[in-house]
């Protein structure tokens, strides 16, 4: 008792910046959201109106975005899933030397700022960029191909390049927590490396699959410099509504609204990710293991 104390009393920090940084917030954008605002003395109107929810719920604009949003975020999810599973796994196998420059290696791309990476990916590959050049030379095209660039394919290809190493942290942190002699007993016991694989190693990777998944679709469904800046004419994002609607429109209540609205919606759908990704046996098995 006095342990399940103590863990409990480590929380209360936690949860105290938590409600300091996140509901009190979301507690001024609710109120923020009821407001009017007199355009003609630019000021915002404490009033108990749903106009902004109105405006929400009817504007076929705000849910084209929010649907693009979660679309986003779940594409980029599922390839970096795809990508990053067997990179993870790999990484257990190394050396404890080679971990530590391949755990470098990966996270390298993230010591530099959001903004330097996407200039330096409209550097490679814009119509004079390094891979026009390269199938140029290669005598592959005689034209710039166009789509590399300021299109949801490089949009997408930079929120993966991006995501990808939050992916395979989380999945690797997961693997190196596997007991390695119950692979062992499964080959023992006559299981094909496929069959360990799928039977011993997927559902014990469950729950670090799950956190990246939640931690990629929130990045890449959240992002707003790397669509509007790769994107092109695609590159519309409702952060970028909301950043517009905060600052140039001066129309807080509905920028209010659809901030609320978004994060209800992108909650409610990493949520039902993880939750089916946490129903497999294995992740219960782990969540089990680690409880008092």
């Amino acid at each position: 008792m006095a342990s399940v104390l103590h863990r409990a009393h480590l929380a209360v920090p936690v949860a105290f910046i938590l409600i300091l940084g996140c509901v009190l917030p979301l507690a001024v954008l609710l109120v923020f959201s009821v407001f009017e605002v007199d355009l003609d003395a630019f000021t915002l109107v404490p009033a108990f109106s749903g106009q902004s929810w109105t405006q929400m719920f009817t504007n076929p604009v705000f849910t084209f975005l929010i649907g693009k949003s979660v679309v986003s975020g779940a594409g980029t999810a599922l390839l970096a899933a795809l990508i990053g599973y067997p990179i993870a796994v790999s990484m257990t196998r190394l050396p404890v030397l080679w971990k530590g420059i391949g755990s470098i290696v990966l996270l390298t791309p993230l010591y530099t700022g959001e903004i330097v990476r996407i200039y330096a990916w409209r550097v490679v590959l814009g119509s004079e960029g390094l891979v026009n050049a390269a199938l140029k030379w290669l005598g592959v095209i005689d034209e710039p191909v166009k789509f590399l660039l300021f299109s949801p394919f490089t949009t997408h290809l930079v929120l993966l390049y991006n995501n990808l190493p939050f992916m395979v942290l989380a999945i690797w942190i997961s693997a190196e927590l596997i007991d390695k002699r119950l692979i062992e007993a499964a080959r023992d016991l006559g299981a094909r490396p496929i069959d360990a694989f799928f039977k011993v190693i997927l559902p014990l990777t469950t729950p670090g699959l799950a956190v990246g998944v939640f931690t990629v679709f929130a990045l890449a469904a959240g992002d707003m410099m790397t669509p509007s800046l790769l994107g092109g004419t695609s590159g519309a994002t409702p952060m970028a509504m909301i950043d517009n609607l905060f600052g140039t429109a001066f129309d807080w209540p509905l920028a209010s609204a659809l901030s609320l609205s978004l994060l209800v919606i992108l909650f409610a759908f990493a949520t039902g990710f993880v939750t089916i990704l946490l129903r497999f046996d294995g992740a219960r098995a782990v969540f089990r293991r680690g409880a008092p």
